[in-house]
């Protein structure tokens, strides 16, 4: 195989967003949204980012204004739903028909044995061997070809990108030897990771805590559904209400501030006790980093607890920008 010719490619395949990137200079990211069967057809040449795809001789729809299945359980990552997810980001990524490295990821406490230090390579190769099966446009294009798979703890990813430069080089700003956490709230779960002489894992000061950004939205749905005697309320607008804080009912455009307010604080507050459980006041940590999709809604309430806390730019993309990292500097 030429490897000159191989592109590195990465999804951080999370239970509420799928991010990509690549080698190729790739970056983006769609909802986890996704559902079986193919109904959808476009007006015009944009389809807005959707996509229709057949595995193991079933359809499938990605949209994001679609009502997807549910993702968040433990087998997410070993779904045809998973499959088709990181697929459609790699097509979007524009890799139909090239051979593919690819890195993807798995929650901390998923990744390692439970109460144990030892990785749990099970685990892996289920993941591993889901994401080998076939995934075929429907629309003509080629699918991928993925010559060799990664698959990364999450927070262990974003602690190589917290490190690490766009080289692959220990950043000259920090100290590489002194502890550091990582905080790293998710769709469905936070994880934590401490860190100690750059590379030794704590485990006894890690995990992963059953609770993310997910629960934020589900507060705000349960809120809007209350106050405006509403049925239903579709992902990719709870992520719109969440950052602009206002939401548009029945051609009416709503200030739902408070709401949102309340749900970051319900939930944040869930957040920090699981983070607490494992670092504690953290003050002997060179730095808390915070990443992941929940970091920028939680950042305020984080920063009053911990203000060593530090938000990389994107934070939604540190695990993504990680995993790129390993394989294009430490994966061989």
């Amino acid at each position: 195989m030429d490897m000159e010719n191989v592109v590195y490619a990465v999804v951080d395949d999370g239970f509420r967003q799928s991010k990509g990137m690549s080698s190729a200079g790739f970056k983006g990211a769609v909802p986890s949204v996704a559902r079986s069967g193919y109904t959808l057809s476009s007006i015009g040449d944009d389809d807005g980012g959707s996509g229709g795809y057949e595995t193991e001789g079933l359809q499938y729809t990605v949209d994001p204004s679609i009502d997807g299945e549910d993702t968040r359980y433990n087998d997410y990552a070993f779904t045809p739903i998973n499959r088709v997810l990181v697929n459609h980001v790699l097509q979007l990524a524009s890799l139909g028909g090239k051979d593919v490295v690819l890195a993807t990821g798995l929650p901390f406490q998923t990744y390692f044995r439970q109460g144990s230090t030892d990785v749990n390579q099970e685990i892996i190769d289920r993941k591993i061997a889901n994401l080998n099966i076939e995934v075929r446009p429907l629309n003509g294009q080629d699918a991928p070809r993925i010559v060799r798979q990664e698959v990364i703890a999450q927070g262990v990813a974003a602690v190589i990108d917290f490190l690490t430069d766009d080289n692959g080089d220990i950043r000259s700003d920090i100290d590489p030897a002194a502890p550091l956490a990582v905080v790293d709230i998710g769709g469905r779960t936070t994880d934590c990771v401490t860190i100690y002489g750059g590379s030794k894992v704590d485990h006894a000061a890690s995990g992963t805590g059953e609770v993310g950004i997910s629960n934020v939205y589900d507060h705000i749905e349960n809120e809007l559904k209350r106050r405006f005697s509403v049925s239903k309320i579709r992902l990719g607008l709870l992520e719109q209400v969440a950052r602009q804080r206002r939401v548009s009912l029945r051609g009416q455009s709503h200030d739902v501030g408070d709401i949102v307010d309340a749900a970051v604080e319900e939930v944040g507050q869930k957040i920090l006790r699981e983070v607490k459980r494992r670092i504690a006041d953290a003050a002997e940590m060179q730095a808390v980093v915070l990443v992941g999709g929940g970091a920028t809604l939680m950042q305020k309430l984080v920063k009053a607890d911990y203000p060593h806390c530090h938000v990389p730019l994107e934070p939604e993309f540190a695990n993504a920008r990680g995993m790129l990292k390993f394989l294009r500097f430490m994966g061989e």
